[in-house]
């Protein structure tokens, strides 16, 4: 009997299923569809392209600017400068024409900060929404002449983690649950963790752009839906490499912490746009480290031979968990 699928983007499982008997129909393609690989890239004429696509789904309120932010993770991981944006942007029945004003200078604005140029898209309205969606396409070009790929990693590469987890799930949480988390934590409290969206801010491309030109940096990884733990799982699927991961040196926000403790849920598995994995050869850590100063850092653990994901707490050796649905759906549920 066929099961229903889960909110949230679909299960790895299911998605190599769906990719697995594509047709290549050019040389142009370096990098097709795939798991853990957060673009498409392309060699047209002798020149490197990403193309991506992505959609805001979990939240109404900003949607312009994160549309934006999360299309320019995609590209930046493949090390390419984001340069031309496009957007299908569908309005529930009912929508108020001041609302579009506002989103479009939301949009246009956000672009405007990275210097993309908007070069089309659709809009209209539809009763088959019932909140606004924004679905992007972004294309950029590679900076250094290639990409960062993680099908390149090898045993013995490392794993770093720039940014705390997780942003994106923490600030999403307290803004939807404010009301039953007041009871736990002072309204101040869950105010600060609301705005981490826009400071730090889910975009990666600050750490991206700083590390482009450093030699032995092998993959960047966008952790997003089913958080960093998912992630650390497809840079392996893409690798073919099993990993080994500490536990402790995973740079958890206090804050994501807090919320942890009253919504019962993993913060590896929460949603965590605004960090970024680094998998680089061992003699680059360092470099990359100093490049990143000021900046938290985790030292996460390495890729090894074996296909084996392992997880150590407190020494204690564990299989790394998998999230095929994001914790965050869990805990906009969990009663309090």
């Amino acid at each position: 009997m066929s099961k229903s699928l889960q909110l949230g983007k679909l299960p790895n499982h299911i998605l190599k299923n769906l990719l697995k008997n594509l047709p290549n129909f050019g040389k142009e393609i370096i990098i097709p569809p795939g798991v853990g690989l957060d673009a498409a890239g392309l060699s047209i004429e002798g020149k490197l392209f990403a193309m991506t696509t992505d959609p805001i789904t979990f939240t109404s309120k900003s949607i312009g600017k994160y549309a934006v932010c999360v299309n320019v993770n995609d590209i930046a991981c493949l090390g390419c400068q984001p340069l031309w944006f496009s957007s299908v942007i569908l309005l529930p029945k009912g929508t108020q024409e001041n609302y579009l004003y506002e989103l479009w200078h939301e949009l246009n604005a956000e672009l405007k900060e990275f210097g993309i140029q908007s070069i089309g898209g659709h809009c209209e309205v539809t009763e088959q929404v019932s909140a606004p969606v924004i679905v992007g396409q972004l294309i950029g070009k590679a900076v250094n002449e290639k990409f960062f790929d993680p099908r390149e990693i090898k045993p013995g590469d490392k794993i770093l983690l720039w940014r705390g987890v997780a942003i994106e799930g923490t600030a999403l949480l307290a803004a939807e649950r404010f009301s039953a988390l007041s009871h736990y934590i002072m309204p101040a409290q869950l105010e600060t963790m609301q705005s981490l969206i826009d400071e730090p801010g889910i975009c990666i491309w600050p750490a991206a752009k700083v590390i482009l030109d450093l030699p032995g940096v092998i993959a960047l990884h966008d952790p997003t839906e089913g958080g960093v733990a998912t992630a650390l799982h497809e840079m392996a699927d893409a690798s073919g490499c099993g990993l080994q991961i500490e536990a402790s040196k995973v740079p958890i926000l206090s804050e994501t912490q807090q919320l942890a403790e009253v919504l019962k849920f993993d913060p590896l598995g929460l949603l965590a746009s605004g960090s970024l994995l680094i998998a680089c050869r061992p003699e680059a850590e360092a470099s990359i480290i100093a490049r990143l100063k000021g900046e938290r850092v985790g030292q996460l653990g390495e890729f090894i031979a074996e296909n084996d994901r392992i997880l150590y707490r407190e020494g204690v050796a564990q299989t790394l968990p998998r999230f095929d649905q994001d914790e965050l759906i869990k805990a906009l549920k969990t009663r309090i």
